[in-house]
């Protein structure tokens, strides 16, 4: 009887204070600033000695400034690509898909431009949302940043960035 009760107590004061943050509308619009860390594999196909078609698929997760938003610990799926021309890229583009802790999903195209191995400068325009986000629209901005590859094939990077974004109004 005592474990009964102990049972029913806890879940009571569970629910009592999960209800709340549950329930909690999302705002309509916003912005938000934060870092994602990156690993995946790329490939490049050489054309000579100072052009190479790269192409990749990367693997993230993100963390906001303040520790809560629209991407706090959200996991994202990328995949891109682009031509360098002596180590340098102006139409590496390709697409994000952000899964946020509720399951509800981003998706964002994007064109980034920089250098090889070191950082690069871009911008990206959100294209769709499911659940909650279905209409979402907004941009991000963004630097990323290469780190040294951890072994052969895998590459390893960050990215700061600055979101911003707005829900479709209620019907």
């Amino acid at each position: 009887m005592l474990k009964k009760s102990m049972a029913l107590i806890l879940t009571l004061l569970i629910l009592s204070t999960a209800g709340p943050v549950l329930a909690e509308e999302m705002a309509r619009e916003g912005s938000s600033s934060g870092r994602a860390n990156w690993t995946g594999t790329y490939t490049v196909l050489s054309m000579g000695k100072e052009l190479g078609q790269m192409t990749y698929e990367v693997y993230g997760v993100v963390v906001s400034d303040n520790g809560k938003g629209l991407l706090h610990n959200a996991t994202a799926h990328a995949v891109g690509g682009g031509l360098m021309k002596k180590g340098t890229y102006d139409n590496d583009t390709g697409l994000i898909s952000y899964t946020r802790p509720d399951g509800d999903q981003i998706f964002i195209t994007y064109k980034v431009s920089g250098t090889a191995g070191k950082s690069g400068k871009g911008i990206g325009t959100i294209v769709g949302g499911t659940g909650k986000l279905v209409g979402i629209t907004g941009t991000i901005e963004f630097t990323r940043y290469s780190l040294r590859p951890p072994t052969k094939g895998v590459l390893g990077s960050f990215s700061i960035s600055k979101l911003s974004w707005k829900l479709p109004e209620k019907k």
